[in-house]
């Protein structure tokens, strides 16, 4: 085996200490004939996905990457921290669950995703997350 694939293998290794959580799917489709962004179905596409990531609560240290996104209003204090294997697909409307069964819901909030990459390979990515304070998104 590779470097890199050894190094993706512990990470994902590691990430398996985690709790558990789903990913959720989505497809959204506008209003025939609209203009307005407000007229939005979200359907759900598939089944969840199963596997294993870190939460961390947002770093209040001063100068943290964390805490400027504070300042700069894109993140909240409440918000978390989602660590997950690069290999696992985020693209388009995701919801993520936490814990088996899921206990909250999550959205993947505007500082969206960052993606750490070996040799153009994804190894790790971390997701910024806010709870969805009544478990669905609007238009669900």
């Amino acid at each position: 085996m590779t470097a890199v694939g050894d190094f993706q293998l512990g990470v994902e290794e590691a990430l398996t200490y985690g709790q558990q959580i789903s990913i959720t799917y989505y497809n959204d489709s506008y209003g025939a004939g609209s203009y307005y962004d407000d007229d939005v179905t979200i359907t759900q596409a598939g089944i969840p996905i199963w596997t294993s990531g870190v939460v961390l609560p947002i770093s209040q240290i001063r100068g943290s990457e964390d805490a400027i996104l504070v300042e700069q209003g894109n993140v909240l204090t409440n918000d978390s921290k989602l660590y997950i294997a690069g290999s696992i697909s985020t693209s388009g409307t995701i919801k993520i669950g936490l814990g088996n069964p899921n206990t909250a819901k999550y959205s993947v909030i505007g500082e969206g995703i960052i993606n750490w990459s070996v040799n153009e390979i994804d190894i790790l990515k971390k997701l910024y997350i806010r709870q969805l304070t009544n478990g669905s998104f609007i238009g669900e």
